[in-house]
């Protein structure tokens, strides 16, 4: 994936309709980055195909797994379109009789000029550890016959073949490093491909140079991938990749059913999701294979939007589902339950964008939030990635043990096996560093190929340099050598290590094995009670240094706040807050004085207005905190306000004289709107394209993918100034220059206020944790309820005033099931946001069932000591806040914790 810096730079993640290609918006000013960017990519060589739409000559075969891979296999190949009979031929190796089953046609596709389409079979009651023969094909055409084995009992050792990234120059240089794989580890049962196994998906021609790569070995062992953004690539449906491939079908399913009084929001979710289940379906999979777990995630959340858009998909303006949110959230919920009920002792994760990033000027922010809590609860083993052209392996800091070289939790990796590589973040200051993460090995324009050894209580992991193609790696490993190595070692018990090479494995602190007792079947964490919406006051963030805190925007992932100088003098500084401390955590200028700011995350960065109308973008991305993404440009507007539409390449320009004016992906004026006097700030849901405009003593919502049609107007006080939009909750937040803040009701339509203070010169919002952050300064304390409000101090005008959004609890992190010998301690973590904020208890589960709270655990740890007689025991957080002298609680998942014996006890 070439990487641009423009604000045209597509973002598909938003609604319906034709997605743009990357726009031409201030491309002028970025050339040269993108013909950097596109350095190392060449287009595939000529490939052979079909020679005609008759030809019934079986190609392109492929086994991939089925669920269960010890009693049914998989197998797909490539004819001429005509050909629509195809049969799978098969029978114990030894044996005389052939068993033979029908395939199912999928659709046609064009092949160099050549309709062809692919044929698919599943093939059950196999037995397990035994080796068959096949040939598939019809009447008029057959393959050769080949062999393949199924797979064993759980524990019998067996090996497979991590790639990253293939991509690029598959024929001349991918080619050769599957076969120097292959070599290394001859006994692989397949290969785990994650993600971007050919640059342009469509193209047909680059998946045979990809098979013609894996010849002789796609067709004895079996291929497990998951779809990278390339995969969608001029083939936003898919469908070569739905073709080529037979994957398990034991994917996400639609959470919500559309029913009577839903709300325009709740319809789209149910119509996205249901939707996204036939979308996900052979791309998000799990496959049980002889003891391990093999689980494909997709993570091109922004490539998918076409595949997961329901064609009538339910209207909705104002409190809309954010797909591409939905999106990993239906796969977050899925990952969760197949950790959880997984019957095998190791699992495994396959997908493309990583959730710690490996090269400069990335970083997956909301998949991190949505996936990773899943891996580190659930205590995955591997977690394998690609995408950034680099390699990268590492932990999350809570894993690290007190001994050098050992930790405990799941493993990250990032690599690459194609030719294309991207420039490394630098090591101390990076997405791993900034998240609490390590990386333990690392080499930036190297290819690699990995070879992993499952054993009973073992995985050996081994990564071997297989190309440095531009003769600009950072590692001394010569190719064929050993660039990266270490073992999980998992014991009967649970216990588990990770260790580094030439490390000695720890001993295990019991011989016991786990019991199954339980108390109950785990609770599922509790969802949040809904709320009566209200706001109050909570305190204020003390750290900024700025002169005068002005223009305020949030990074709704992060929950970082970003504050710039409100001042007509100065460089245009802006700083980035921590909102648990208020502490500034990085800060840049800008250049010169700043109109307004906002978050963009088309490319993780904000766009600013200066006061003399230029407009400019800064990547707020950790390691390249403040650097320009877009230079300062003149617009030759009076602009005080801008927004970008990723979806449609557009620009919107809010002008002191009262105009919205609109912009083409070519920076040419296509459209403008009058606003009226007073026009302030301008903020756009890019989920709906709705454009909120603030203006003198209102605020108005447009339809600007619908001919900038009125779709509503609130009357405001006057000295309408700041904006901000919840669009999660359909929540307005308007500052007033003249003091205050109404607080719109999209919903609903009701506007209520806050108490009027000094002037708000900014407004930025965190919707996840419905947080509200003002400069310039409100009152100290105050509330508001249906327009009531209650007086309080005023705050200093320095310091950036927070407001909550009434919220019950809602949990942000379970505790996790543990395993532990009797008389140690183990600790039991949870965590949750609410406002007020919660008080915390923890409950434990008694045989009969009841739960029963625990005296003196009020903290977001508890801490418990191991016994025979807790083995079984199930525990709980339970987080209360009150609300206008209601209780409300919400309760987590449960944990059980089970107990084995000492060494020489029992065991």
């Amino acid at each position: 994936m070439a990487v641009t810096r423009s604000f045209g730079t597509t973002r598909k993640d938003r609604h319906v309709g034709k997605a743009r290609t990357t726009s031409r918006l201030l491309t002028r000013s970025m050339v040269a980055a993108a013909a950097v960017a596109a350095v190392g990519i060449s287009a595939g060589g000529t490939a052979f195909a079909a020679s005609d739409p008759a030809d019934a000559t079986p190609e392109n075969i492929v086994l991939t797994p089925a669920k269960h891979a010890d009693t049914a296999q998989s197998f797909t190949w490539r004819t001429g379109s005509k050909v629509t009979g195809g049969q799978v031929h098969i029978r114990k190796a030894g044996t005389k009789s052939w068993r033979v089953v029908n395939a199912k046609l999928n659709e046609e596709l064009v092949s160099a000029g050549v309709p062809t389409r692919t044929h698919s079979a599943t093939i059950d009651e196999l037995k397990p550890g035994t080796r068959y023969e096949y040939y598939v094909g019809n009447a008029a055409e057959a393959s050769r016959t080949y062999t393949f084995t199924t797979a064993g009992a759980a524990g019998d050792p067996f090996s497979f073949i991590y790639f990253g990234d293939a991509q690029n120059d598959i024929a001349e240089k991918w080619s050769p490093v599957v076969t120097q794989a292959f070599q290394r580890f001859p006994d692989a049962v397949g290969t785990v491909n994650a993600g971007d196994l050919v640059d342009v998906g469509s193209d047909d021609s680059e998946w045979t140079e990809w098979f013609g790569a894996m010849n002789g070995y796609s067709q004895t062992r079996n291929v497990i991938a998951a779809p990278g953004n390339h995969e969608f690539k001029d083939n936003s449906f898919l469908k070569q990749w739905k073709s080529n491939f037979e994957f398990p079908g034991d994917g996400p399913v639609a959470a919500t059913k559309a029913a009577k009084g839903m709300t325009d929001g709740e319809k789209q979710t149910a119509a996205y999701e249901a939707q996204m289940q036939i979308a996900l379906d052979e791309t998000a999979y799990y496959t049980d294979y002889q003891g391990v777990r093999f689980i494909s995630l997709n993570a091109s959340r922004s490539e998918a939007i076409p595949l997961f858009t329901p064609a009538n998909l339910p209207e909705c303006h104002v409190a809309c589902p954010n797909p591409t949110e939905l999106w990993l959230t239906m796969q977050r919920q899925w990952l969760d339950a197949a950790l959880r009920n997984n019957p095998n002792k190791w699992a495994v994760a396959v997908f493309h964008q990583p959730v710690f990033s490996a090269a400069e000027g990335r970083d997956e922010a909301d998949l991190r939030a949505a996936w990773l809590p899943v891996f580190e609860r659930d205590d995955i083993d591997l977690v394998l990635m690609g995408h950034d052209h680099n390699y990268v392996r590492g932990y999350v800091d809570a894993d690290k043990t007190n001994k050098p070289g050992v930790t405990t939790g799941p493993v990250y990796t990032v690599a690459v096996s194609g030719p294309k590589y991207y420039e490394p973040a630098p090591a101390d200051d990076n997405t791993w560093t900034q998240n609490g993460a390590t990386q333990v090995t690392s080499a930036a324009h190297t290819s690699t190929f990995q070879g992993i050894t499952v054993s009973k209580d073992q995985i050996h992991y081994e990564s071997v340099v297989a190309g440095k193609w531009d003769g600009q790696s950072t590692t001394d490993v010569p190719v064929g050598g050993t660039l990266d190595a270490f073992t999980i070692t998992k014991y009967d018990d649970g216990e588990k290590y990770v260790t580094e090479a030439g490390k000695p494995v720890p001993a295990p602190k019991s011989t016991g094995k786990v019991s199954p007792r339980r108390t109950a079947d785990e609770v599922d964490a509790q969802e949040p009670a809904e709320v009566r919406l209200g706001h109050s006051v909570a305190g204020t963030l003390g750290g900024p240094t700025v002169a005068q805190p002005g223009p305020t925007t949030v990074n709704p992932t992060t929950g970082a706040v970003y504050l710039a100088d409100g001042t007509g003098t100065g460089k245009g500084r802006v700083e980035a807050l921590d909102p648990a401390t208020g502490k500034v955590t990085g800060s840049f200028e800008a250049g010169a004085p700043i109109k307004d700011l906002s978050y963009d995350a088309a490319f993780n960065g904000v766009l600013v207005v200066y006061q003399d109308g230029r407009i400019a973008s800064f990547v707020v991305t950790p390691g390249h905190f403040g650097d320009p993404y877009i230079p300062p440009i003149p617009t030759g507007l009076p602009v005080v306000s801008t927004q970008y539409d990723a979806y449609t390449g557009q620009v919107f320009l809010a002008t002191a004289d009262g105009k919205v004016v609109w912009l083409d992906e070519n920076f040419q004026p296509v459209g403008q709107a009058n606003i009226g006097a007073g026009l302030s700030a301008i903020r756009l849901d890019d989920a709906t394209g709705v454009l909120y405009v603030a203006y003198g003593n209102g605020l108005r919502l447009y339809e600007t993918r619908n001919g900038m049609k009125e779709l509503a107007e609130y009357k405001l006080d006057a000295g309408v100034g700041a904006l901000d939009v919840d669009t999660n909750s359909g929540i307005a937040y308007v500052g007033h220059t003249t003091g205050g803040l109404s607080i719109v009701d999209l919903v609903r339509g009701k506007v209520t206020s806050l108490e009027k203070g000094k002037p708000v010169a900014g407004v930025g919002v965190d919707p996840r944790r419905g947080m509200i952050y003002l400069a310039g300064g409100t009152k100290a304390s105050g509330t508001t309820k249906s327009g009531t409000t209650k007086s309080g101090t005023t705050a200093s005008a320095t310091k950036v005033t927070v407001v909550g959004r009434d919220q019950a609890p809602a949990i942000d992190a379970s505790p996790v099931s543990k395993i532990a010998v009797a008389g140690d301690t183990v600790t039991f973590d949870a965590a949750a946001h609410a406002f007020p904020a919660p008080s915390v208890s923890w409950e434990k589960r008694e045989r009969n069932g009841k739960w029963v709270e625990i005296r003196h655990a009020d903290g977001n740890v508890l801490k418990v000591s191991a016994t025979q007689e807790g083995d079984g025991t199930q525990y709980r957080a339970v987080y209360r806040n009150v609300i206008d002298g209601k209780r409300y609680s919400t309760h987590s998942a449960s944990a059980t914790l089970r107990v084995v014996p000492k060494r020489g006890h029992g065991a």
